[in-house]
């Protein structure tokens, strides 16, 4: 299902007088815009399964419906839910987790996996993170912000049970106090989804935000040398790439499923004239 003009017309009437800033670091930039995540989505082939009306959203991925995301505004905790069909895993973020963040995992959804992919704790540890690993593979990180730092933990759900594992992450006050924001992914999540949240979560890029997006928690602002209209553009290219790349996936999955030609059977004749050459060619001195 791919992101009709007028949805297109609506995200440009809504941003065209918003003055972009680059704001950073992101994870307080506030939640931005989900279209940032949705609009990705539906350009890569992700159906709206909600009803029409129904200010819940409900996205269904294209690859026999295994993967659903919903964004709930009246949940009182996680704004933000994506699942496998069968729920071997699960993940939920909170209403204030950057959208950009957020894409990090939704967009792997349809990129799958990247050549030179490194886990999760690879790129924490690139980036200058603090990650304290154990011999299981469960673990802790943080990041070097020392004033608002964020916290990533792998650990069982249930102390009893280390083949279940989930990951909570965490980005913490100033103070004493409920986190900022949190998210939690639990089960056999596939590795290439983590990576490409972590690659986000990591990153020191500011994202755009306009004057008034943000939350109580500021960001530092800076005049963005994009135009409103360089901005729409921008999410624009963004929508085409993402439909791109979903193509380009499903044609090397569709590639590496389809049986090798067989080869056509000799005629018979075709079958003596060769018998009959190979039988010359090895009566000769």
């Amino acid at each position: 299902m791919a992101v009709s003009p007028a949805q297109r017309a609506s995200y440009a009437s809504d941003h065209h007088t918003k003055i972009p800033f680059e704001t950073a670091p992101r994870h307080l930039a506030g939640p931005g815009d989900p279209r940032h995540v949705t609009h990705a989505l539906l350009a890569a082939g992700w159906t709206l399964a909600s009803a029409p009306g129904d200010p819940r959203i409900a996205l269904t991925g294209p690859d026999e419906g295994r993967h659903q995301l919903v964004i709930d505004p009246f949940a009182s905790g996680s704004w933000w839910r994506i699942h496998s069909v069968d729920w071997t895993w699960n993940a939920s973020f909170d209403r204030m987790v950057p959208a950009e963040i957020i894409a990090g995992f939704t967009d792997r959804l349809f990129d799958g996996p990247r050549r030179g992919d490194t886990g999760p704790w690879g790129h924490m540890q690139k980036a200058g993170w603090s990650v304290d690993l154990n011999p299981d593979g469960t673990g802790e990180a943080l990041s070097p912000d020392p004033r608002l730092p964020i916290r990533a933990e792998l650990r069982p759900i249930f102390n009893d049970s280390p083949d279940h594992l989930a990951w909570r992450i965490e980005a913490q006050p100033e103070h004493s106090g409920p986190p900022i924001w949190k998210i939690w992914i639990s089960g056999p999540v596939p590795d290439h989804l983590m990576a490409g949240l972590a690659e986000q979560l990591v990153s020191t890029a500011p994202v755009l935000r306009g004057m008034h997006d943000l939350d109580r928690y500021a960001a530092r602002q800076e005049n963005s040398p994009l135009t409103p209209e360089q901005a729409v553009e921008a999410h624009f290219s963004r929508i085409d790439s993402a439909r791109a790349r979903a193509r380009t996936q499903r044609r090397t999955r569709l590639t590496t499923r389809l049986p090798a030609p067989a080869a056509a059977p000799a005629s018979p004749a075709l079958s003596r004239a060769s018998r009959a050459s190979r039988a010359s060619r090895a009566s000769r001195p």
